[in-house]
């Protein structure tokens, strides 16, 4: 269970864009999704955990002390963060700071205590205080999961009322730089939890160089099927999808798909879509094979023209 964040033409020619990811960028190093083994030794050393550390939770709920979790465990979880933004094709060097961490233990051990989540706390809540409202405020929120678990649900983002994937557009948002994360363990009396800081000084700087000029998950060439999700997202900064359209091919074949209402506001423009009879909430298929998919997205209004998009995701099972 888990909240969304509350934030709440003159045609010409279209042009079409087919995206092939980049390589290198300034000199910084993408991650080259055209690339089957690149993407998956980016899968086994990002995702995948060998050896998951302990939470080592050191706070009290008797006595409404967040305490904290141990280092290596916060950065399990932020690794996870950092995956799906390389893969996205945006900076995958977010960090941790030590603010946005005890915003988010604070917030996180109100959730858990009271079995609830809100944007907005108010003083009734048991163990209130402002740094718990002021996390809760600026973050991703979970029950009944922590820790890089958590991340997943956010990628995922099922549910009614996340068709606009608000908590995938704030992971994967480009301009962030500094995250953080609060987690509680599950106990006989209590749900674990976790939120997630995703806002930072950074939010209204100039956008940096992305490895796409979109951003879209799952990304163009090679993806891991178990990352995959049911729903998938467009995002361009400014695009206006009012008036837009979104196919997908699979063997030759256009496959039924439900699109969303398209998503204005806070981090960049989105649209979203999933294939007619998928859940999402659902884990996205295991493959017999890699299976191409075409995606097709036209008239999307950019700068008062029309353009339109294409590229493919190749799904594939990293254990084949």
């Amino acid at each position: 269970m888990f909240l969304l964040v509350p934030f709440t033409s003159v045609k010409s020619q279209p042009n079409t864009f087919i995206y092939i990811p980049l390589i290198v960028k300034q000199g910084d190093l993408w991650v080259n999704t055209l690339d089957r083994d690149v993407s998956l030794a980016y899968y086994q050393e990002n995702y995948l955990l060998s050896e998951p550390p302990d939470i080592n939770w050191m706070g009290s709920y008797t006595s409404c002390d967040p305490g904290t979790t141990d280092p290596d465990f916060k950065q399990a979880v932020l690794q996870r963060v950092n995956y799906f933004r390389g893969m996205a094709g945006v900076s995958d060097e977010v960090t941790f700071s030590d603010e946005s961490n005890e915003k988010a233990q604070a917030a996180a051990l109100v959730m858990s205590v009271n079995e609830a989540l809100s944007h907005e706390l108010n003083d009734e809540w048991t163990c209130y205080s402002p740094l718990a409202d002021e996390g809760a405020g600026s973050a991703n929120i979970a029950l009944g999961v922590y820790g890089w678990d958590a991340i997943d649900l956010y990628m995922m983002d099922s549910g009614a009322g996340n068709d606009a994937v608000g908590h995938r557009r704030w992971i994967l948002n480009p301009r962030t730089q500094i995250m953080g994360t609060g987690d509680i363990p599950p106990t006989n009396e209590y749900l674990p939890s976790n939120a997630l800081v995703v806002f930072d000084s950074h939010i209204w700087d100039e956008r940096p160089d992305t490895r796409d000029d979109f951003v879209a998950w799952p990304p163009p060439g090679y993806v891991p099927f178990p990352v995959v999700y049911t729903r998938w997202s467009f995002s361009y900064p400014g695009a206006d999808f009012s008036q837009a359209s979104v196919s997908m091919l699979s063997d030759d074949l256009t496959l039924a798909i439900s699109q969303a209402d398209p998503y204005y506001g806070y981090g960049e423009n989105t649209i979203v879509w999933q294939i007619e009879g998928m859940s999402s909430g659902a884990d996205w298929p295991q493959p017999n094979e890699d299976t191409t998919y075409t995606i097709d997205i036209t008239d999307v209004l950019i700068d008062e023209e029309l353009q339109d998009f294409s590229y493919q995701v190749i799904v594939f099972d990293p254990d084949s």
